[in-house]
C-alpha cells in the first residue's frame, strides 16, 4: 500500500513539475481615441479627459491626448461658446476642464467639438456628439445611513422628482482627501430612472464607499438625458460581465468621426446637476448623548 502511495505522490510531484506558463499572444486591434465627457454648470465636476486605447495585455497608463481643441456649444440656438482647455496629465489620460462658467439651458441640444491636429502621416480629426440638457433637479436634504456592523455611514441624497415627465439619475460623491476634494470612483455608475415615483419626494444610497465622522464630503446629483442612462446601463452590463464567459455589447458612442474607419469610444453626457454644500459628516450625524454616571 505504501509503494502505491509513493508513486500517486510522484505522479502528482511530476504533474506539477511540468506546468509552464500559457502566455495567450492576443491581437490588440487599432489604437482608439476615447472621449469621456460629462458637461454640465457644476464647477467641481464638468470635465471632458481624452486618451488612446490600451491592448488587452498592456498595464500601462491610458495614452494621453494633449493637444486636442474641445469646445461646447448650443446646437440650434445663440453662438454662446464654451472651450475646454488642458488641464493636466493622469493615469486615465488628459484632463480638459471649462475655462469658465458653462451656462445651459434645459431640454436644448448642445454640441461637443473635439479636434485633433494631425502630423505629417496623419489628417486631421474632427470628432463630434451633441446632446439634450436635462432638467436640473435639486437636492433636498442629504442624510446618512449608519450600519452598526461597521461603525460607519452610507449617505443618502433626498430630492424631488419632477412631475409628468421622464427623468433619468446619477449620483457622485466627492471626499476631502489630504486637503483636495476627489471624486470617488464607484465600482459601477449609480444610475436610476423615476419610474414608479413619478412626482415623488424621494431619496437614493451611494452604497460603493461608506464613512467616518472624519470625513468631509460633498454630493451630486446629476439629471441625464435618457442617451446618457442608457450609455450608462450598457457600461454597467459590461462590467458585470467582466472576467466572465458571457457576452455583452460594448457601450454605443454618440460621437461621430469626420475620418472614415475611425470610431472612437466613449459618450457626450451633458447633465443637470445639482451640489450640495461642503458636508462635514461630523455635524451632520445624530450621535446620541453618553449616559451620565451617577455616583
Amino acid at each position: 500500500m505504501r509503494k502505491y502511495v509513493f508513486i500517486f505522490s510522484l505522479l502528482i510531484a511530476f504533474c506539477y513539475s511540468c506546468e509552464e506558463p500559457i502566455v495567450l499572444n492576443l491581437p490588440s486591434g487599432p489604437q482608439r481615441t476615447v472621449i469621456d465627457a460629462n458637461v454640465s454648470e457644476s464647477e467641481y465636476i464638468s470635465r471632458v479627459i481624452l486618451s488612446r486605447s490600451l491592448g488587452f495585455n498592456d498595464t500601462t497608463t491610458f495614452p494621453a491626448i494633449e493637444n486636442a481643441s474641445v469646445v461646447l456649444f448650443a446646437t440650434n440656438f445663440g453662438n454662446t461658446t464654451f472651450p475646454f482647455t488642458y488641464s493636466g496629465t493622469f493615469d486615465y489620460g488628459a484632463l480638459y476642464t471649462p475655462q469658465s462658467q458653462v451656462t445651459l439651458v434645459p431640454k436644448q441640444f448642445y454640441t461637443l467639438n473635439v479636434f485633433l491636429p494631425g502630423s505629417e502621416f496623419e489628417q486631421d480629426t474632427l470628432y463630434q456628439a451633441q446632446v439634450r440638457m436635462p432638467t436640473v433637479v435639486p437636492i433636498q436634504d442629504v442624510n446618512f445611513r449608519y450600519e452598526p456592523s461597521e461603525d460607519r455611514y452610507y449617505v443618502r441624497i433626498y430630492f424631488l422628482d419632477p412631475e409628468k415627465e421622464n427623468n433619468y439619475y446619477s449620483w457622485r460623491v466627492s471626499q476631502k482627501i489630504n486637503g483636495e476634494f476627489i471624486l470617488l470612483t464607484p465600482a459601477r455608475v449609480p444610475i436610476s430612472t423615476d419610474q414608479g415615483i413619478d412626482g415623488k419626494e424621494v431619496f437614493v444610497e451611494y452604497p460603493y464607499t461608506s464613512f467616518t465622522t472624519e470625513d468631509t464630503i460633498q454630493v451630486h446629483l446629476k439629471s441625464l438625458d435618457q442617451s446618457a442612462y442608457n450609455y450608462y446601463v450598457s457600461l454597467n452590463n459590461l462590467i458585470e460581465a467582466s472576467g466572465t464567459s458571457i457576452t455583452v455589447d460594448n457601450p454605443p458612442t454618440n460621437f461621430a468621426s469626420t475620418v472614415v474607419g475611425e470610431n472612437p469610444i466613449g459618450f457626450l453626457s451633458v447633465e443637470g446637476v445639482s451640489d450640495s454644500e461642503i458636508i462635514p459628516i461630523a455635524d451632520s450625524v445624530f450621535v446620541e448623548d453618553e449616559p451620565v454616571l451617577i455616583d
